[in-house]
């Protein structure tokens, strides 16, 4: 089997796999009516997986000219890139999506958001000036471009440091919010997993480096899907465990208020249980004063004892402020 056969056969199978577990990932999502920006961010890796392969097979279909495979090669590159860090950005805001919002966590994560973006248009500015500043690939008969030590460098400095932030986010959260054993020990093993992205990661940069353009082009394949598969993991996984123990299907990595029903008042709950003394429950009703106005001296204490939970647990002050002005 030539190199062309074998490359699309490699590049079609992995596109497979990870468009399938996204598929059933905003099945399950939507069956369950829990659809999120993290699964709006997986469903864009999945449609950029689509031109992803198309461009593989464009740039190496030996019947249109070198214009046409130019045309394939940037399509693949770019899609290329668009899928690993829309993955990246998809574990991150289903991390966002469980801190809760008087944690100071919330703030990093927003932060290490803006960064991931910031790395993601590096390298699609870095890629697109290497390769237009050296045209001879255009013309050779092997449709592709050289991206030489510089683009190695920046990206494995930036795949190191966005699954690093992703594990280090996870893991704290994880640590700092008491939940069951075997949760916590599946979060762990689910958000740990980036560690297999970032193997992938430095193979793929390592061949940049080398001169086997056919090695590189199909380990981009290999790690843009491995991926979408890993992001996927934080609905597919849970789901998978409660459907082998048979319990009642539910999205472990979500919380929803209730909805109105018949008339009845909107409730929305936020109850965080760390891992000190006491846990921390604060809650809203939409519509209604827990705290009459007239009671100064005990929403003094309300505030004194929240004031104090916030020192001792590293949660954000101000969010907390801005539910006691809600209460009052």
């Amino acid at each position: 089997m030539s190199f062309v056969n074998s490359y699309r056969v490699v590049a079609t199978i992995c596109a497979s796999v990870g468009i399938f577990s996204t598929l059933l990932r905003l099945l399950f999502r939507w069956q369950r009516k829990h659809v999120g920006f993290d699964d709006a961010w997986a469903a864009f890796a999945l449609a950029v997986d689509f031109v992803l392969v198309g461009g593989a097979w464009l740039n190496t279909d030996p019947t249109v000219s070198n214009h046409q495979k130019v045309i394939g090669y940037y399509v693949y590159d770019i899609a290329f890139t668009c899928v690993l860090w829309s993955a990246r950005m998809s574990i991150l805001a289903s991390i966002l999506r469980i801190v809760p919002s008087i944690m100071t966590l919330r703030r990093y994560t927003h932060a290490c958001a803006f960064l991931m973006l910031c790395m993601w248009i590096a390298m699609l500015v870095q890629k697109t000036y290497v390769c237009e500043y050296d045209t001879a690939w255009k013309t050779a008969p092997r449709v592709q471009c050289f991206l030489g030590k510089p683009v190695a460098a920046v990206e494995f400095c930036t795949d190191i440091t966005s699954d690093a932030m992703l594990i280090i986010l996870a893991l704290r959260l994880i640590w700092g919010v008491s939940i069951p054993y075997p949760t916590r020990r599946l979060l762990k093993v689910i958000f740990s997993a980036s560690f297999i992205t970032t193997i992938a990661s430095v193979t793929h940069a390592s061949y940049l480096l080398g001169p086997d353009r056919n090695a590189e082009c199909i380990t981009a394949h290999v790690e843009a899907n491995i991926s979408l598969l890993i992001c996927n993991l934080s609905v597919l996984a849970p789901w998978a465990a409660r459907a082998v123990s048979h319990e009642p299907a539910a999205d472990t990595l979500t919380s929803a208020p209730s909805r109105r029903r018949r008339g009845v008042r909107e409730i929305q709950n936020s109850t965080l249980h760390f891992n000190r003394r006491v846990p921390v429950v604060l809650t809203a009703v939409a519509g209604q004063d827990l705290v009459s106005r007239s009671e100064e001296s005990d929403r003094m204490a309300i505030e004194l004892s929240v004031v104090k939970y916030v020192h001792r647990m590293a949660v954000d002050p101000e969010a907390v402020a801005s539910i006691l002005k809600s209460m009052v």
